[in-house]
C-alpha cells in the first residue's frame, strides 16, 4: 500500500496552517496526539495523522460518533480490540487498517506506540452519498478489523499528505479525494445486516486479507497458484474467478501491485542498490523491475529515487 514513511514520533512536523497544530488533541480519538490534520477545513470529515500510546483507547461507552478509517503507518504493533464480546488481538503491520462504524464500541488498545493515518466521516453525508448512488438504505458499515486493502490506503495516504504539505491544501482535491474515499468505504463495507455478506462470486473479507497477507510475506518469493487458493480455502479452479470478483484484478496483477508498492517504499526511505530492492520484492533482476515500474508508473527505479533527492 502507499503508506509514507513514518516520522519519528519525538520530531513531528507541523501542518500546513489549518487549526490541527502539532501536538494538539486529535479531533477524532480524544487519546491520540495529533501532528497534523484537517482540523475544521472540511465539513463532511477530519483527516489526521496522530501518535497513539499504548495502553488505552478513551473511546467513549457506546463508540465513536462517526465511522473511523484508521491506516497503521508507523513501526509494526499489537492491537486487542473486542468484536460481538469476544476479545481479540491482531498485530498490524505498516499500511494495515480497521473500519469503526458510528456507534461501534470495540475498545481498541494499542500495546505499543502507533502512528496512524485517520479519517472521520460523518455518517449523514455517507448515507447520503449511498442514496445518490441508487444504494437501498438504510446504511449500515460492518466493522473491519486487521483489513488489507492498498487503495483504502492509498486515498486516506493522499488526503493526509494534502494537509502536511507546505502550502495551503487544496479544497476541491481534498473534497475529491474524501468522496473517493467514502464511495471506495460504501462498496467494501456497506452491509444491510450485522455482518458484511461475500460479494457474489467472491471471497468474504476474512478470506481475501489472508490470501494479501500472504503475498505481503512472500513477495520476495514464489507464490502459487495453488499456494494462494489453500490459503483462501477455496479450489484452485474457484480462487482466481473469486480473487478477481472481489478485487478487480487477477492475483498475479494484485501481487505485481504489491511488488512495486514495496519498490517504492524501500526505494523512497532507504539507500539500498535498486538490483538488491528488485530481489528483496520478487522481481528476477533489476531490469525486470525497472521494466515493470515504467509500464506501470512511467518512472524507473532510478527516476524514483532522484526525485526523491531532488
Amino acid at each position: 500500500m502507499g503508506t509514507t514513511p513514518a516520522r519519528p514520533a519525538s520530531a513531528p512536523e507541523p501542518g500546513n496552517g489549518t487549526d490541527a497544530d502539532t501536538g494538539a488533541t486529535s479531533a477524532i480519538k480524544p487519546r491520540l496526539v495529533r501532528l497534523s490534520g484537517s482540523g475544521a477545513d472540511l465539513e463532511e470529515g477530519v483527516v489526521e495523522r496522530g501518535l497513539e500510546r499504548a495502553g488505552g483507547s478513551g473511546e467513549a461507552a457506546d463508540g465513536p460518533t462517526r465511522h473511523v478509517v484508521v491506516v497503521h503507518t508507523g513501526r509494526s504493533a499489537d492491537l486487542s480490540w473486542s468484536a460481538d464480546g469476544r476479545p481479540r488481538r491482531e498485530r498490524f503491520h505498516r499500511g494495515q487498517a480497521l473500519v469503526n462504524p458510528a456507534g461501534w464500541a470495540s475498545r481498541p488498545r494499542w500495546e505499543q506506540d502507533a502512528e496512524l493515518m485517520l479519517v472521520a466521516l460523518e455518517p449523514a453525508w455517507l448515507e447520503k452519498l449511498a442514496i445518490e448512488g441508487d444504494r437501498p438504505g438504510p446504511l449500515e458499515l460492518a466493522p473491519l478489523y486487521h483489513l488489507t486493502d492498498p487503495f483504502l490506503g492509498m486515498l486516506v495516504e493522499r488526503l493526509v499528505a494534502e494537509y502536511e504539505g507546505p502550502g495551503p491544501a487544496d479544497p476541491l482535491y481534498a473534497q475529491s479525494m474524501l468522496q473517493a474515499l467514502a464511495a471506495h468505504l460504501i462498496r467494501t463495507a456497506a452491509t444491510g445486516g450485522p455482518g458484511l455478506p461475500e460479494r457474489e462470486g467472491g471471497l468474504t473479507p476474512k478470506r481475501l486479507n489472508r490470501v494479501v497477507d500472504h503475498m505481503n510475506g512472500y513477495l520476495d518469493g514464489r507464490l502459487s497458484l495453488t499456494e494462494l487458493a489453500a490459503v483462501a480455502g477455496v479450489s484452485p479452479s474457484h480462487f482466481t474467478r473469486a480473487f478477481r470478483a472481489s478485487t478487480g484484478q487477477s492475483p498475479h496483477q494484485y501481487l505485481v501491485r504489491l511488488r512495486l508498492e514495496r519498490a517504492r517504499r524501500v526505494l523512497l526511505t532507504t539507500d539500498t542498490p535498486i538490483a538488491a530492492v528488485a530481489q528483496l520484492c520478487g522481481f528476477a533482476d533489476q531490469s525486470h523491475l525497472t521494466r515493470t515500474m515504467r509500464v506501470h508508473t512511467g518512472l524507473t527505479p532510478a527516476g524514483l529515487r532522484a526525485g526523491r533527492e531532488r
